[in-house]
């Protein structure tokens, strides 16, 4: 278990000590002015925290699918579920929802590969959808060995009964593809600079990381609060994400390269079109799934 905790911790130690390494490495090189990216951080803020809140839905919605297929009653809210009835299976169906979203998350992979070259804003959302499906998931692994009590920790510990060597390659594999993926994700962030950005210069492309990913993350994850239903704990839950994935993205971004521009409209302005979805969505999930809705 101590193995574990070790790669968990390093994910939150390691990108500080990258970007300690990248202080140090590129703190005398001299850098151009850079346009400030507010419309950027916005636009992807709203994407980030619809990326997030359909996500976690969506793993809800499996969950509650995974119980229904066994005969029990589900109760579906946005950020819960509950069930009525006993089954031998329920346990491992408590893993559903972190595979469904997993799935979901290569398949965005998959869409965002046909689609990379696109100028349309919404190339973000899948990006931000990927991201969240992988992100949202695969810590659960290493969540569950460390507390068998979690929804993927029943599955895994209760139900597979794996065994402790197992679970415990499992979780390093883990650790160490979350912080492959987010290395992979702010390579594909920095594509959606402006063609003038000056994308060979570490400062630059550090810049516009901060805008893309790191501030995007922290207002997306505040505009996700409204959208949690009591205990209030849950609402903490995309700061958590963030904190072990987005310093992996900023930290990954200064030596970078090759990176290629790809025209893309996000840096031009504030998109209406995704504020209003997300209203939406916030409207469904406070009248229509705050009670709760029986399978």
């Amino acid at each position: 278990m101590i193995l574990v905790q070790i790669f968990f911790a390093s994910l939150v130690i390691g990108p500080i000590v990258w970007g300690i390494v990248n202080w140090l490495k590129y703190k005398g090189l001299n850098a151009p002015k850079v346009a400030i990216h507010y419309p950027t951080m916005i636009n992807s803020a709203v994407f980030f925290a619809l990326a997030f809140n359909i996500i976690f839905f969506l793993q809800e919605v499996f969950l509650v699918l995974g119980k229904k297929a066994l005969g029990l009653q589900s109760f579906l809210y946005h950020n819960n579920h509950t069930w009525v009835g006993e089954h031998p299976m329920a346990s491992l169906m408590q893993g559903s929802g972190a595979l469904a979203i997993f799935l979901i998350g290569l398949i965005c992979l998959v869409i965002f590969h046909f689609i990379r070259n696109s100028g349309s804003i919404w190339k973000l959302f899948v990006l931000w959808m990927a991201f969240h499906g992988l992100i949202q998931s695969i810590p659960q692994v290493i969540i569950g060995y460390l507390n068998p009590g979690t929804d993927v920790g029943e599955a895994l510990v209760g139900y597979l009964k794996l065994s402790e060597p197992l679970l415990i390659i499992l979780a390093i594999v883990s650790a160490i593809a979350m912080a492959l993926l987010c290395i992979w994700f702010s390579k594909h962030l920095l594509e959606f600079a402006p063609v003038d950005a000056v994308l060979n210069n570490p400062k630059v492309k550090l810049k516009y990381v901060r805008y893309i990913a790191v501030g995007a993350a922290i207002i997306g994850s505040i505009l996700v609060v409204p959208f949690r239903i009591l205990p209030m704990g849950q609402a903490v839950t995309p700061f958590i994400v963030s904190a072990f994935s987005i310093p992996w993205i900023w930290a990954a971004a200064a030596p970078s390269r090759p990176i290629r521009h790809i025209p893309n409209r996000i840096n031009e302005k504030v998109y209406w079109s995704p504020v209003l979805l997300l209203l939406l969505l916030l409207i469904f999930f406070r009248w229509a799934l705050v009670p709760g809705v029986e399978f």
